[in-house]
This record gives C-alpha cells, structure tokens and sequence, in this order.
C-alpha cells in the first residue's frame, strides 16, 4: 500500500501497510500520524512544490520526478534506486528559468514524455526520451506544445496504442499523424494516408483496447470556428477516413472525453459557458453516447436534465454512472451497451464519482463547495456498505486492491489543513496524517515590498503507487457486523452523526405543555375547565352615553353651501401643485439630459482618439504589410477626424 506525497520539501514515499504504533515523535515528512503512529517512509528525492512533477509508469514500477537538472526516473522494485538521468533540453539563459513542467510515461514505460516551458527562442518544449534498449537515455522526438508554461497539459500532444505498437502526435494545422511505436522512422505530415485530416483538432484520445482489425477507434474534438464543435471517430486500420462524427451544440467552448473499458464506446461531455433557459449561471452541459462499431449515437442527458456534475465509466464492465442537475443532484446508472437510463439511484448533494479498479464498489462524494459526505456503494449488492464524512476533500482515489480510500486535502485549493486520510471502505480510517508546519510563523511579514500573506501549503498531490492490476484481485464485501443494517442504494440524508435530521413531530409552542399559553383556546375547546371564580355574566349596568340630536333641514343646506367653496379652494391649490412638480420635473430630467450627452461627448472623444492612436500605428507599417482591412481603417480617417473636430467645438 504505498503511496507517494508531493510536499514542499519534495517527494515522500510511503507505506500504509507498516504503520509502527509507538509513538517516535516527528512529523509528516518522518511519517507521524495525528494518533502518534508512524507510517514508514520508503524514500524521498526531490521535486518541485507542485502536484504536475512527478508520474508513475501504469504498472508502478517507475517513479519519473521533475529536478534542477531536469528528470530522474527511479525503479521503485530496487528501493527507488536511480536507472536514468535526463537532462532538460532548453538551457536557462537571461534570467529565464525553464525546465521540465510536466511528465508521463508510455503504456508500456518504453518512453518517457517530457514538456518544458515553452519560450520562443527554444520553440520545441516537448521531448521524447527512450528508456530502454540500445537508445535508452537519448531523445527521439521533439515537438512544440505554443504557449506551455507549467501546470496541467491541455493536450498531450504525443501519445501510443496499449501495446505501444503506434504513436500518435497532434500537429497543429495537419491534424494527428500515425507514427510506428518506436519512433525510428517517422511519418511524413504530407503522407495523407497515415494521417487523421483535422487541422484544427485541439484534443484526440486513443482508446483502451483494439475492436476491429487489431487496431483501436481514436476520439478527435474539433472547437467551434467557422463552424460548430464536433467529435469526430476514426479507426487506426483506416486513419484518413472518419468513421462518424457528432455535431455538438451552439456556443460549446470544451469537450470531455471517456472511452469505455473495452474501447466500444465514447462518452463526450460537451460544456458552455453559457445556459440559454437562464436555469444556471455555471453554464450548461451536453452529455452524448457514441458507438462507432454501430455508427450509434444518443444525447443522454440535454440541458434540459441540468448541469452534468460528474461521470465515470465501470473499469470493469460496460456501465457508466453519472451526477447530473442542480443540487440535490440525480445519481444514475446507465447501460454502455444502449445508452439508456438504467437504474436511478435517487437525489442526494454529490458531485464527485471514483469506481474502485473492479467496479464492485463506487464512492459518491460531495467534496468542493459540499461538505464532504462520502457513500460506498457496492454494485453488486445494489446497497451502501459504508457513510462517513470527509471534510475539505480536493483530491481523492482507491488502492489497486480495491478496499482502501484515500481522501487529501491540497494545496493551492487548500493552502492550510493539509492532510492525508486513508479509509477502507466499511468507512474505518485507516491512518490520517496532517501537514502542518512546526511552528506558525506570522500571518503577515514585510519584506520591504509591502506585506504578504504566510501561507501553510505544505501537500500538493497525493497519489497510490498503481500495480498494474496484477498483485490484487476482486473480493465481496464483509457481511455487515450485528447490529448494522445496510441501505438499499444511495443514501438521502446526511451520514451518521454529520448533520441534523430534521424530526417529523407537530409544532408545538414553547410552554405548552405547562399550558401557559393556548388556554383560551382549550378552555373554548373544552380540554380546560373556567376557573370557579371566573364571573359568567355582567352584574353592573353598561353605562348609557348621551346621543345628539338629528340636524334640521334649513342646517343641512347651510352647511352644504359653506362647503362649495372650500372644496373649489382645495381642488385649485391642489391642481397648482401639481403644476409646479411637474414643471420642476420637467426642468430637472433637461438637466440630466445636458450631463447626460456631455459624458457621451466625452466618451465618443477618448474612442475616437483611441481609434486614431491605432490607425497611426497601422501607418507605420510597410505598404506589402497592410491588409484589406487595415486599408478600410485608413479610408475613414477622414471621418474619424471630422466626427472629432466637430465633437470638441460643443
């Protein structure tokens, strides 16, 4: 159970399986526990305070780590010795400080992919090295990934089959060429017939297994240009020929593509910034099913159905669950054979799906913005085996055996209370190791640049060695211990002890069961007897006020016509008043008005002369270098300044 920590001293490996239960003393980077245990440390090397530098071969027998000098592979069967040193490419000139930004291995780890920050005096920052035979340690291929500084890839440009038998590279303005596995020879770009015709792919994904004629489908995403987004599929025995393609919606900015365990079918999640029934200010989402063997493809979930909040394949079997709508969200299961609905697994605040390498078990998180409610739910037995609460969960993922959790809090999400808590998944923890300084030093210091915050980012990423699915195999769930009832599906309300359940009973008001308050109403009722010496009836005459007596006639009319008069002088005043509160109206909304087109003067004054700044930089270009527009823009400089001149007489 071992499983590597990026910290801001670097790269620690550790051993969940050895835990001492003495109490040594130390910290995090010595493996101490929050309870006083020690897990074992294995070994720590160096890399840089971020969860990007370092990457595990698929089967987990390589370590590849980010360092000053460039890249160090270690063989994690030999104690994490060193096998290969691979120095960066680009060298640090004029204060720049390149490097290695981000790695990953080939299916096989024959090759390791290296990517550089990109810098336009060394333009190729992606570099292929070989890891073993006669080439091993040399680079075999560069490329150029524009624009690249550090974090996350947005593509990976370069990648193989399983079996390493074809390699593939995205080429901007080509589309992605067919390469063989080794790299000896590489494919001519003009060579139509061994490359996908998609100049403006921006993301292509290879899937897992070949279906037909030993070779895999390709899924190839298409932003939206002149035309709308589209997903594309081709097969390798066939790259120059599309296969099928989707259209997605209007305005879709993002495509997330996931092919199935086997490779027979695609799901694509296509996201938009935008919500057109106004439902959603995060956007909105179109979830797609596509079967290219079958040319089938089905919309699973519209915009209609909500925002999709998280989806996953069966690593296993041909199913896929997904969290779509507003919170609480609907949890679904649906066939990858049909695509159809089916099983609900009800409503529940979860945005967060990881099957265990099996797919016997599937924690269905709410992490994020949630409060961390963590299910495990078997599949097989259609039931929750487990409820718990992780708190402030960013990143999270299973063991290779399928019955450990781990659940991490990181940096830069989390830039304190960084830790790290293993569960098996009955939901006991296992081990829970907090990342946190030896001493705080001051929120705020000054360093002669003004203050700045102190920050206790000290955990970055955390990830279990993988073991190729080898060394581990699938097992039940234990029978639940007496007492304990299992429910049938998903949870609804929070995990034991998490939160408030709310009671069904009826209202009742504060002291009424001493009956201080309602007795009138139960003494009407008759729940209450009236006090003995409540007086029933009224002993004491009401008193008798005198009545005035009616007007005359001749008094009426006189009061009446002494009435006319102060009516008419009323209605005038009022009349006059209304006169002058609308002249006033009247004069102040002028007044508005005049300020109003003096600041749309002004403003059309800073445009104008911002348009003819531009236009005197455009006269600065050479005659060849001008082009059909810009000879529009110079054609109405003669506006321009008429407009300008006669704005600034006013």
């Amino acid at each position: 159970m071992e499983f590597v920590a990026a910290t801001k001293d670097g790269l620690i490996v550790y051993d969940a399986s050895q835990i001492d239960e003495t109490d040594k003393g130390g910290n995090w980077s010595t493996g101490k526990c929050t309870d006083g245990r020690t897990v074992k440390v294995l070994a720590s090397m160096p890399c840089p305070p971020n969860a990007f530098g370092f990457a595990w071969s698929d089967d987990g027998a390589l370590l590849a780590s980010v360092c000053d000098e460039g890249v160090r592979v270690y063989d994690a069967e030999k104690r994490y010795k060193v096998v290969n040193e691979l120095e960066k490419v680009a060298p640090d000139v004029q204060g720049r400080a390149g490097g290695v930004r981000s790695l990953y291995f080939s299916p096989l780890k024959t090759y390791l992919v290296t990517y550089e920050k990109w810098d336009p005096q060394y333009p190729e920052n992606v570099h292929v090295w070989a890891l073993k035979g006669k080439r091993a340690g040399e680079r075999i291929r560069s490329c150029t990934l524009k624009g690249y500084t550090s974090g996350a890839l947005p593509v990976q440009l370069i990648t193989w089959t399983c079996d390493e038998s074809l390699c593939l590279e995205l080429l901007p303005g080509v589309g992605v060429v067919v390469h063989d596995g080794d790299l000896m020879d590489p494919t001519d770009p003009e060579d139509d017939e061994r490359v996908i015709p998609e100049p403006n792919v921006a993301n292509f994904l290879i899937a897992p297994r070949p279906q037909k004629d030993g070779q895999p489908w390709v899924a190839v995403y298409v932003p939206q240009s002149s035309m709308v987004a589209r997903v594309s599929l081709y097969h390798l025995s066939k790259p120059s020929k599309i296969v099928m393609e989707l259209n997605l919606p209007n305005k879709v900015k993002d495509c997330q593509m996931l092919w199935n365990f086997d490779g027979s079918a695609l799901l694509a999640n296509a996201m938009s910034d935008v919500d057109e029934t106004g439902n959603s200010y995060f956007g909105s989402t179109y979830l797609y099913w596509l079967k290219p063997e079958d040319r089938k493809k089905l919309e699973v979930c519209g915009v209609d159905k909500g925002l999709v909040q998280d989806l996953a394949w069966s690593p296993c079997s041909n199913e896929f669950m997904v969290i779509v709508g507003m919170l609480p969200a609907e949890v679904n299961l649906y066939n990858g054979t049909t695509g159809k609905l089916e099983k609900s697994l009800g409503k529940s605040k979860r945005n967060t799906l990881k099957w265990n390498p099996f797919g016997r078990f599937a924690a269905v998180a709410g992490f994020g913005t949630l409060p961390g409610d963590l299910d495990f739910y078997d599949r097989s037995k259609d039931e929750t085996v487990a409820s718990l609460r992780a708190a402030l969960t960013v990143d999270c993922s299973w063991f290779a055996d399928g019955r450990h959790f781990m659940a991490a809090t990181v940096a830069p999400r989390m830039n304190e209370g960084n830790q790290i808590t293993v569960y098996k998944y009955t939901g006991d923890p296992v081990l829970k190791m907090e990342f946190k300084p030896d001493f705080i030093e001051g929120r705020h210091e000054d360093t002669g640049a003004g203050a700045r915050t102190k920050t206790q980012a000290l955990l970055f990423a955390a990830r279990w060695r993988p073991d190729g699915g080898e060394k581990h195999q699938d097992r039940a769930a234990s029978p639940p211990r007496t007492g304990e009832k299992r429910v049938k599906g998903l949870p609804v309300a929070a995990a034991p002890g998490t939160g408030y359940t709310p009671q069904a009973n009826a209202y009742r008001p504060r002291n009424a069961d001493s009956g201080a308050v309602n007795t009138v109403a139960a003494m009407m009722r008759g729940e209450v007897a009236i006090p003995e010496g409540a007086p029933r009836e009224r002993t004491e005459p009401w008193e008798v006020k005198p009545v005035a007596a009616p007007l005359e006639a001749h008094e009426v009319r006189k009061m009446e016509k002494e009435a006319i008069p102060n009516r008419i002088k009323a209605e005038a005043k009022k009349l006059a008043e209304q006169k002058e509160k609308e002249a006033k109206e009247k004069h102040q909304q002028a007044l508005r008005e005049l300020v109003q087109d003096e600041k749309d003067a002004k403003k059309r004054i800073k445009e104008l002369k911002a348009e003819l700044e531009e236009l005197e930089k455009l006269k600065d270009k050479e005659w060849d270098e001008l082009t059909e527009e810009d000879e529009v823009v110079l054609e109405g400089e003669a506006a321009l300044r008429a407009e300008l001149a006669a704005l600034e007489k006013k």
